[in-house]
C-alpha cells in the first residue's frame, strides 16, 4: 500500500506535467499548496486503511491461520498457542502457562505448571525464572504445592521435570504479529509491571504504529520528486528518483528496526527515526523546487 501510493502520486503528477495542467492551475493564480491537496488527502486515507489493517485485521486473520496450520497441517506433538495474557502448552497431562518465554536466549520468566492425574489435580508449579542449558530447565523462585488426598505439602529445588527444549515451544514464544495493537500494549504493560523488558516486543509494537504512517511519508518523499514541469523536463527522472527513495526508505527503516530489536537502539528511536527524516527531507525538497521553479 505505501508503495502503491507512492506510484500513482508519481504516475498522476506526470501525468499532469505532460498536459500542462499544473502550469494552467498556476496562471489562474491558484496556489501551490492547494494543487497537493488531493495527494495529501489520498495520502491520509491510505494511511487510516494501513493502520485498520495493521492495528487490527492482519493480527485477528494471522491468529486463524496460525491455529489452522498447527491443528490441521503441520500437527505438533505440543499443543499450545501465545494470547494477551502469554504462552500456553500442554506436555502429556501437564498444562503450562509462561508470560514470557524467549527462545533465543532459552528462559522462561513466571511460569506456572498445573499437573493433572485422572481428572484430579495434583501438584502446581510456580517458577519465577527457567533458564535452559541445552538438557535441562535450571529454575529459580520454585514452589512446588502437591495436593494429596489429605494434606497439601510444599517443596522448592533448582529443577524441574520438562522434556522440551526452547526450540520445541516456540508456539508459546511472543508472538506480537497475533495481538491486536491494543492487545499488544496490554501484554507490554503486563510484564513490564512484573520486571520484564523485551526489546524486541517494545520495537515490534513502536514499529507498528510508526509503519502504519509510511503511506504518507511516501507521498511526501514522493511529492516533490513528481512535480517536474515541461519546461525543465526530465519527468521520468523525477519518477526514478522518487521510487529509489522510497525504497531507501524502506532499507533504512527496518535496518533501524533490527537494530532496536537487538537492544543496540531505544525501541522509539529506532522506529520513529526514519519517519521524521523522510519528512524533513521531503518538506525541505519541496520548498527548495518550488523555489526554483517559481
Amino acid at each position: 500500500l505505501p508503495f502503491s501510493v507512492c506510484l500513482a502520486i508519481l504516475a498522476t503528477q506526470a501525468s499532469l506535467s505532460r498536459h500542462s495542467e499544473v502550469i494552467a492551475m498556476e496562471a489562474s493564480a491558484i496556489p501551490w499548496w492547494r494543487i497537493l491537496i488531493p495527494f495529501t488527502t489520498i495520502a491520509i486515507l491510505a494511511t487510516i486503511i494501513m493502520m485498520l489493517f495493521s492495528f487490527e485485521i492482519y493480527p485477528l486473520s494471522q491468529k486463524k491461520a496460525d491455529k489452522i496450520e498447527d491443528i490441521f497441517i503441520k500437527k505438533r506433538d505440543v499443543k499450545g498457542s501465545f494470547t494477551v495474557l502469554g504462552g500456553r502448552f500442554k506436555i502429556g497431562d501437564t498444562f503450562y502457562f509462561v508470560e514470557h518465554m524467549n527462545i533465543s536466549r532459552g528462559t522462561m520468566d513466571n511460569l506456572v505448571c498445573y499437573t493433572v492425574e485422572k481428572g484430579r489435580l495434583t501438584n502446581v508449579a510456580r517458577i519465577r525464572h527457567a533458564r535452559w542449558d541445552g538438557t535441562l530447565w535450571h529454575a529459580k523462585g520454585l514452589k512446588v504445592i502437591m495436593l494429596g488426598d489429605e494434606d497439601i505439602k510444599t517443596s522448592t529445588t533448582t529443577g524441574f521435570f520438562l522434556n522440551k527444549g526452547p526450540e520445541d515451544l516456540v508456539m508459546a514464544s511472543p508472538r506480537p504479529d497475533v495481538l491486536t495493537i491494543r492487545q499488544l500494549k496490554t501484554y507490554l504493560e503486563q510484564i513490564r509491571a512484573d520486571g520484564i523488558y523485551s526489546s524486541s516486543l517494545e520495537t515490534t509494537y513502536y514499529d507498528r504504529i510508526s509503519f502504519a504512517m509510511s503511506p504518507f511519508v511516501m507521498a511526501v518523499l514522493a511529492l516533490p520528486f513528481g512535480i517536474r514541469f515541461p519546461r525543465t523536463g526530465g519527468i521520468a527522472r523525477g519518477m526514478a528518483l522518487g521510487i529509489v527513495l522510497g525504497l531507501s526508505y524502506w532499507g533504512v527503516h527496518y535496518a533501524m528496526v533490527s537494530l532496536g530489536k537487538s537492544g543496540s537502539l531505544s525501541p522509539v528511536i529506532a522506529t520513529w527515526m526514519t519517519n521524521i527524516i523522510a519528512l524533513v527531507v521531503g518538506i525541505v525538497i519541496l520548498f527548495l523546487k518550488r523555489g526554483k521553479h517559481g
